[in-house]
């Protein structure tokens, strides 16, 4: 380990010596100065004890700054020649936080990652990094306490650094809590070597009277305060100086201020002005600096503890909730919940350390469900903080006793938003008396205050509302008479949204999609106690094609049920209850529960479309009855829905209907063992325009790789293993790039056999990953479990055995709990494992009940395989049963050829020929086996034909030999 240490950063070796390195070295980080070469630590100036081996930890964390170190490398670098176990280096991590007062006064250098080791997470600079202050000169600065350690904010110091230098005025804009004012601050102690130490701070935020602005600032500069023009006297005094004032919290004193800083900008060439506000002061030569949020990580990020210390947000969050001697620690466990946190917290430091100071009590998991539940805006910071800052609820009133009574009123309306909104949705909602003029002026006067955020794409802005802010609106808004009003209103400009987006856009759902929490939030509203159950039914029955569309079907069922509970309340229409019982039955079908509602469910949907006579609806929901059929097992059953399915396609004239139908034939003769009209089927869908096009906008169970898939398929099954596998190939090509998680899976799993059978494994199993994590994540269980057993078998073919045999049979069972139709085929997977472990025994009863159960309801698809891994199941029995064995294979052969199966007939007749072999039957098995090897005419590359040819060539040999033998 110490060798690899050594490698890895040049020390110690023959032509070089830690000392050489070490002289290289010098690091500052907040009061401290480590000399590596003199190993030497200093804090202001004054020598920071510390033992050699303490030293040597905390230079190599530096040295790996921003990443985690392991435990096992700081031991090794700490002790080279030793070997030491853990609680030594606890002791001397202990040591260390103490010395460098870690955790207190907010300074936080070094991060435990709970599992994996230590990381320094302080800000680092070389010494020529750095201006020292200018020996001999006073340094007149009345700068507040410099901020120890500013996360995320490093960039923003040198950008407005470098806008001072040249613009000389700068404000700082942001929301309450974003941290304008430690920004500000830490840019004055960046320039104060520029400016010789002539950096001067004047808080505006506890002067409540704007007239007093100029005097309160020429008080801070010792001016007399019977000046009857403080203003005048300033400009004066600073007229010809070479200095940079702060001036700080302007939004509250906004035209005292601006006027102010207008004057001394004019009048004082040499004078920088910073100012931070939560609006520009709009007046000349002002530069506008809107400082952002600190980065959280993306909703669907893929977080380990490492990692996400890569996000100031996380980063800043784990400081605050270490700093309090909280045992909270970092992990991959806890990772996504805290980026959660973050996000919901829209990255606003204040939010963040009001947050995080009570993770300790809760948990981050805990913290999460308590933001969804109520965003606490009462959560207290540092005693020391200004009064504005001790809550969120005081950094958002601060704002908010500043705006107007419209501004307020307007606010208040627009909190019933979740997320983002456009302006027409704005002004439907708050409409008042005001025109939409009025309205817009509001609403920009919100943004320029910083109390709503705007983003601007290609075709459209949007608004939004910061989550405390919305909350805090949300509690005024209960508060008066109208919140019902205009939850009301929020719930029908969503429904007329919906409903408006006709078929063409539904494909994207450009105006919708980023608006489901808004949906989801007029819902909610609908079907409370003071809701609109109309507006409810009516929304829920529009915004089924977007819950599809997102894949939230555990949603689109709790919805659509809650809809159906409320249809006796209101004289609904057939076409809006047909689309109830058609969502509800085919999001029950997708989710895996295979029950008697689901089935009820579609078969109502149905009679609705035919009491109506809605062809183009049957034809969707014969689709949908039909995939439930084959899942639960019912696959004669199934095949008779398709064909009721054709001739209503037919009688629609549809000849997209009729390819879908086509397709369920195609896919039900290949569950049946029909492989000749299964591809003639599917070849005349695939034929025809639109086979796979949506009927009407709305939701089908189609996907553009179904058709292609179940081709390749087939044409395994028929001996072309070359062609089934480019066209699986492709189709699961285009299936990663589908953006629908569910149609996405279910192409995975459809496309999964053609790469078993062809035994070529390795090239899936990026998308059996794929596959897990996007049916864990969507909440599909019996995909989720089917992904398992995947994973199961792709853990076999690598020789993973003991956790592969126990994933796939515990996903078996699964699925047999399930009722799941096709776990039959599953079980030859299974019982084959079984036999390679020498469970003989255990593999003949798993491939009898999958073959009573594949009998028993017409899945003969996989019947030859299954006879075939039976047979080798009884020969690896304790007693093997050689005659049975041989039946078996014997039953295997015949009915591959009756179904056309030649890719299970070479596997029956490779086993039987190698059987015949061990009994010396050399002819017998050569006269069985090269006929059936013969017809192919592709696919000699794989490994079935391969063995085959291999085996052909060892009985002609042993015939050889057995002749020369008989000369």
């Amino acid at each position: 380990m110490a060798s690899r240490w050594q490698s890895k950063n040049g020390t110690a070796t023959a032509g070089s010596s830690v000392q050489e390195e070490a002289a290289r070295e010098t690091f500052v980080f907040g009061p401290f100065r480590l000399d590596a070469e003199q190993r030497r630590i200093a804090r202001n100036g004054e020598q920071v004890q510390l033992s050699a081996r303490a030293f040597d930890i905390l230079l190599t964390l530096i040295r790996h700054a921003g990443t985690v170190v392991s435990k096992s490398d700081l031991m090794a670098r700490a002790w080279p020649h030793s070997s030491v176990d853990e609680n030594s280096l606890r002791v001397h991590i202990a040591a260390l936080r103490k010395a460098l007062g870690d955790g207190h006064a907010g300074d936080r250098y070094l991060s435990t990652v709970s599992g994996q080791g230590y990381c320094f997470v302080g800000s680092i600079s070389k010494p020529d990094e750095t201006q020292p202050e200018p020996s001999g000169l006073p340094y007149a600065h009345n700068l507040p306490a410099h901020p120890r350690h500013m996360v995320g904010r490093e960039q923003t110091i040198r950008e407005i650094s470098e806008r001072l230098r040249a613009q000389r005025f700068v404000t700082v804009v942001g929301p309450g809590g974003i941290g304008k004012t430690t920004a500000a601050v830490s840019v004055g102690y960046a320039l104060l070597a520029e400016f010789a130490g002539q950096v001067h701070f004047v808080s505006l935020g506890e002067n409540c009277d704007a007239v007093l602005v100029p005097a309160v600032t020429a008080a801070s500069f010792g001016l007399p305060a019977r000046s009857n023009d403080p203003s005048a006297g300033l400009a004066s005094l600073l007229r010809g100086r070479h200095m940079l004032l702060i001036l700080d919290c302007c939004e509250h004193v906004i035209d005292a201020a601006a006027a102010l800083a207008e004057q001394l900008f004019q009048e004082a060439p040499e004078l920088h002005i910073l100012a931070t506000s939560r609006e520009l002061l709009r007046v000349e030569g002002e530069h506008a600096h809107r400082l952002l949020p600190l980065a959280s990580p993306p909703e669907k990020a893929s977080l380990t503890a490492a990692s996400a210390l890569a996000y100031p947000a996380i980063e800043l969050f784990v400081e605050r909730a270490t700093s309090g001697g909280s045992e909270f620690a970092l992990t991959d466990a806890n990772a996504w919940d805290v980026g959660n946190l973050c996000r919901r917290l829209d990255g606003i430091p204040l939010a963040i350390e009001l947050t995080a100071g009570h993770v300790g009590a809760y948990g981050a998991g805990a913290m999460v469900r308590l933001l969804d539940e109520h965003f606490n805006l009462l959560w207290e910071g540092r005693r020391t903080a200004l009064p504005r800052h001790r809550t969120l609820r005081a950094t958002i009133e601060w704002s908010y006793n500043l705006l107007s009574e419209a501004e307020r009123e307007v606010l208040d309306r627009l909190s019933v938003f979740v997320g983002s909104f456009s302006l027409d949705a704005a002004q439907a909602i708050v409409a008042t008396a005001k025109d939409d003029d009025a309205i817009l002026a509001i609403i920009d006067s919100l943004v320029a205050k910083s109390m709503l955020a705007s983003s601007v794409d290609p075709q459209l802005t949007r608004y939004r509302l910061l989550d405390a802010t919305r909350v805090y609106g949300q509690e005024r808004l209960a508060a008066q008479n109208d919140a019902d009003e205009m939850a009301r209103r929020h719930a029908a400009y969503f429904l007329a949204l919906l409903e408006n987006t006709d078929g063409a856009a539904r494909d994207g759902f450009p105006a919708a999609t980023d608006q489901f929490g808004n949906v989801r939030s007029a819902l909610a509203w609908c079907f409370s106690d003071r809701g609109d159950r109309g507006i409810g039914i009516a929304l829920t029955a529009a915004a089924i094609p977007l819950f599809f569309k997102l894949s939230l079907l555990t949603e689109c069922e709790h919805w659509a049920a809650r809809a159906i509970e409320a249809l006796d309340e209101t004289a609904e229409s057939a076409r809006r209850s047909l689309a109830l019982y058609a969502a509800l039955g085919t999001a029950r079908t997708l989710t895996g529960q295979f029950d008697d509602l689901a089935m009820t469910c579609l078969n109502r949907a149905l009679a609705l479309a035919e009491k109506i006579g809605d062809l183009s609806g049957q034809v969707r929901l014969i689709d949908r009855l039909h995939l439930l059929q084959l899942l639960t097992g019912k696959f004669h059953d199934a095949l008779k829905t398709a064909r009721r399915g054709e001739s209503i396609a037919l009688e629609s004239g549809d000849p997209g209907a009729l390819s879908r139908m086509h397709l369920a034939l195609g896919i039900s003769c290949h569950y049946l063992g029909e492989l000749a009209a299964s591809r003639a089927y599917i070849e005349a869908a695939m034929s025809r325009f639109g086979a796979t096009k949506d009927v009407g906008g709305e939701p089908t169970l189609d996907y553009p790789g179904r058709a292609p898939i179940t081709l390749g398929r087939i044409l395994w099954l028929q001996g072309y293993p070359d062609r089934a596998v480019e066209i699986a190939r492709k189709a699961v090509s285009d299936a990663l790039t589908m953006d629908h998680p569910t149609m996405l899976c279910r192409a995975l799993v459809w496309a999964f056999d053609v790469f078993y059978w062809n035994e070529e494994l390795e090239s899936y199993e990026d998308s059996i990953d794929r596959l897990l994590a996007e049916s864990r994540t969507h909440k599909l269980a019996t995909l989720e479990i089917v992904a398992e057993a995947m994973k199961g078998i792709a853990l076999l073919t690598r020789g993973t055995t003991g956790p592969g045999l126990a994933m796939l049979k515990g996903s078996v069972e699964k699925l047999q709990n399930r009722r799941f139709g096709a776990v039959a085929g599953l079980s030859v997977p299974l019982a084959a494992a079984l036999v390679a472990a020498n469970q003989g025994g255990a593999a003949l009863d798993t491939i009898n009940q999958a073959i009573a159960q594949a009998g028993r309801c017409g899945f003969l698809m996989e019947m030859p395989d299954m006879l075939r891994v039976k047979a080798e199941a009884l020969i690896r029995k304790a007693t093997p049963d050689m005659l049975q064995a041989e039946q078996n294979l014997a039953q295997s052969l015949e009915l591959a050829r009756q179904q056309g199966a030649l890719g299970y007939e070479l596997r029956t007749a490779t086993m039987l020929a190698r059987l015949r072999q061990r009994q010396g039957r050399y002819r017998d098995a050569e006269e069985l086996l090269a006929p059936v090897y013969g017809r192919f005419t592709e696919g000699f590359g794989t490994r079935s034909l391969k063995t085959a040819s291999d085996l052909l060539t060892e009985l002609r040999f042993s015939r050889s030999d057995r002749l020369a033998g008989s000369w």
